[in-house]
């Protein structure tokens, strides 16, 4: 009597632990390639991303001395979007890092911050917007990649933006791996920068309220000449 007991509180906890158990992003959302193509007398290109077009124009400078000790890195971006749920964006997004590190006298300081600002038919869209900024964690996460974390928010929807790597070899590059995007605490969607061909981008399905404000997480972000990525 008291085995059976034991075998039924055991079965019960199994089957809490399955029903609790969170299907993986990766398998839950859509994934993409971002299609880039060629735009007549544009110093940039344009792009595909399933129902999502634009095109896009990316500067940045970077500045060394004292080897690397003092550092400064900046990049300018513009990009286009539209979809069939989405009239035509403008971003005019900039910002970038600044590093400077004397080990002599113990002085070491690092900024990063990155933020998009939305026009839509020439006027300013003040409930739309994308920052980003280095994010403090532990040695581990910091030895695994460079940390960032940020928000997007797009037609009242605010999703969270962090670094984390979702796939690949798990070597420390001093690039950055991935980015998963989250509401609520729930994974929906991200970025896996860490393959040989180009980044696999995780959106939520189709008809989902979260897919635009996640698509335009994405594209921020992939447009972004992230520092931590020119200096490798």
């Amino acid at each position: 009597m008291i085995g059976r007991a034991i075998l039924g509180v055991v079965a019960s906890l199994i089957l809490a632990s399955s029903v609790g158990a969170q299907t993986p992003m990766t398998e839950t959302t859509q994934k993409l390639e971002l299609k880039p193509r060629r735009v007549p007398g544009l110093l940039g290109y344009g792009y595909d991303l399933a129902e999502y077009t634009g095109e896009t124009a990316t500067r940045s400078s970077s500045f060394r001395a004292l080897g690397q000790a003092i550092s400064r890195d900046s990049a300018r971006t513009r990009f286009k979007v539209s979809s069939p749920s989405i009239p035509e964006l403008e971003a005019q997004c900039s910002g970038g890092q600044r590093r400077t590190q004397l080990g002599w006298i113990a002085f070491e300081r690092e900024d990063l911050s990155y933020g998009c600002v939305f026009t839509l038919n020439g006027q300013p869209a003040p409930d739309i917007s994308f920052e980003l900024a280095l994010q403090k964690a532990g040695l581990l996460a910091r030895m695994s990649q460079p940390q960032r974390a940020g928000e997007m928010a797009y037609g009242g929807q605010t999703i969270r933006v962090q670094t984390q790597r979702i796939g690949g070899v798990p070597l420390p590059t001093g690039r950055i791996a991935g980015y998963v995007f989250l509401k609520d605490g729930q994974e929906i969607g991200g970025i896996d920068f860490n393959r040989i061909m180009s980044p696999a981008i995780y959106l939520p399905q189709p008809g989902s309220p979260d897919r635009d404000v996640a698509a335009l997480a994405a594209l921020s972000l992939l447009f972004f000449a992230d520092p931590a990525n020119q200096m490798n």
